[in-house]
């Protein structure tokens, strides 16, 4: 996608994920689990289809559930005590738009972590084993 945040009026959920670095699968995930997430339905209501302000409330959720670590159940109640931050989400799509057209092209490649080989898992647990023996004759001693 050359530049994602165009001026248009709706979103795919395609483009939504590529936008915040999300996958579909948690995009309607987050919209099942939050009330404030509701993009509209569009062809007899089997696509989704995003606002601005949808993005918006995306990126407000994944900053406090991945930035500030807050669970779902700490998030709803934030959002209830706190309506502002809703409010305040529109603000937050502008500052996405300039970071899309001053970096490159495309977002960043997220590379998935290898699973190490069997011999090295056996080395691995071998010397955790290892360890907790030594741990556990210390123990011992001191009693």
């Amino acid at each position: 996608m050359k530049n994602p945040l165009q001026n248009k009026l709706y979103y795919s959920i395609s483009e939504v994920a590529e936008l915040t670095q999300l996958q579909p699968y948690t995009l309607r995930a987050w919209e099942k689990e939050f009330s404030c997430l509701r993009p509209r339905r569009v062809r007899g209501g089997k696509n989704r289809a995003y606002r601005a302000h949808d993005i918006g409330i995306i990126l407000l959720l994944k900053r406090l559930l991945y930035e500030e670590r807050y669970t779902t159940q700490g998030v709803k109640k934030k959002l209830k005590d706190e309506p502002e931050l809703l409010r305040q989400v529109g603000e937050q799509v502008p500052v996405l738009r300039a970071k899309q057209q001053s970096s490159p092209a495309s977002a960043p490649e997220r590379t998935v972590p290898t699973a190490p080989k069997p011999a090295q898992d056996q080395e691995a647990a071998f010397r955790m084993i290892e360890e907790a023996k030594k741990e556990l004759r210390e123990i011992l001693r001191l009693l």
